[in-house]
C-alpha cells in the first residue's frame, strides 16, 4: 500500500482543476471519476492532479494507486485525506453522511464537492465548516471513460474544469433544478431494461445472445448519437422525423396508445 508524503504545494491553477483532489469514500462513482481525470488520451489535463485516496472502499482505491501510481496514494485515514489536498471529493451513501463528516475537519480554504446524491450545498457548508466553496455534482458512470454526463450545482471554475475533463457538464444554479435535473437519471435502469428485452425478444426469435447484443448496443448507441447536444426542439423534430406509416412511427404511437410515457412520468413524479 501506498501511504501520503507531505506535499506543502497546494496550486495547479487559481481558477482552474485542482492541484490536489482526495477521495473519501473510494466507490464505483468516485472511483469512475478519479479514471475520467487521470487516464491518458485525448482530453488529459496537460497537468495531472495530485490524488490521495481514502481507505475506505480498499478495493478500488488499491486498483486506482496500481493504475495511476504518480499521482495515487492511499490515506491511512479519511483525515489524512482531508490534510493532504486543496480539494476534497466525499463520496459515501447519504445514511453515512453525518457519520462520516461529524470526524473530519475541513480548512476554510478547501474547497468541498459532494457526490452523495440528496447532499445539497446549504447543508454541505454545513458539514464542512469552516469551508464555504461547496459544491454537489452527480456524475454518471462513463465519467471513467471520459464520456459521462455530470450534474453541477452551483457554478464554480473549478468543478466545472474538473468534470467537463470527464464528458459533458450541465450546471444549474438553484438546489430545486438540480434536484428535478436529478429525476432524469433514475431512468438509467429503464433504459438498460429496455435493452435487455430487445436482447431478449431477438433471441426469442433465433438471433445468438452475442448478436443481439452486439446489435442492440449499437442501434442504441446509434440513437443517443443523433440526439447528442440537443437543443430546445431537437427530441420533438426526432420523432416528428420518423417516416408517417412507418415502422418506427408504429412502435411510438403504439407504445403511447398503451400509456407506457405516461407510465413514465407517473414514474419520474414518484
Amino acid at each position: 500500500r501506498r501511504h501520503v508524503e507531505k506535499h506543502n504545494q497546494f496550486a495547479m491553477e487559481e481558477e482552474g482543476l485542482p492541484g490536489s483532489i482526495g477521495v473519501v469514500g473510494v466507490g464505483t462513482i468516485g472511483s469512475a471519476l478519479i479514471r475520467g481525470l487521470l487516464s491518458p488520451g485525448p482530453g488529459a489535463p496537460a497537468k495531472l492532479p495530485r490524488v490521495v485516496l481514502s481507505p475506505r472502499g480498499a478495493l478500488k482505491a488499491e486498483a486506482l494507486a496500481e493504475a495511476f501510481p504518480g499521482n495515487v496514494v492511499i490515506a491511512k485515514s479519511n483525515q489524512e485525506v482531508v490534510d493532504e489536498v486543496e480539494c476534497v471529493i466525499v463520496a459515501v451513501l447519504f445514511k453515512q453522511v453525518n457519520e462520516v463528516f461529524g470526524a473530519l475537519k475541513f480548512r476554510k480554504e478547501q474547497k468541498v464537492m459532494t457526490l452523495t446524491a440528496g447532499l445539497m450545498p446549504t447543508r454541505l457548508k454545513e458539514l464542512c465548516a469552516p469551508a464555504t466553496t461547496c459544491v454537489s455534482a452527480i456524475p454518471l458512470p462513463p465519467v471513467a471513460k471520459r464520456s459521462g454526463a455530470t450534474l453541477l450545482t452551483p457554478r464554480l471554475p473549478w468543478a466545472e474544469a474538473m468534470l467537463k475533463v470527464c464528458g459533458s457538464c450541465v450546471v444549474v444554479e438553484t438546489e430545486a433544478e438540480f434536484k428535478r435535473l436529478l429525476v432524469v437519471t433514475c431512468m438509467m435502469g429503464d433504459f438498460y431494461k429496455r435493452q435487455l428485452t430487445a436482447q431478449q425478444w431477438l433471441c426469442s426469435h433465433g438471433i445468438s445472445e452475442a448478436d443481439a447484443a452486439s446489435w442492440v448496443s449499437s442501434t442504441f448507441a446509434t440513437f443517443a448519437a443523433d440526439s447528442s447536444g440537443a437543443q430546445v426542439d431537437t427530441f420533438q423534430k426526432l420523432v416528428e422525423e420518423q417516416t408517417p406509416g412507418g415502422l418506427n412511427e408504429m412502435v411510438w404511437r403504439a407504445q403511447e396508445e398503451d400509456g407506457s410515457y405516461k407510465s413514465l412520468c407517473y414514474s419520474l413524479d414518484a
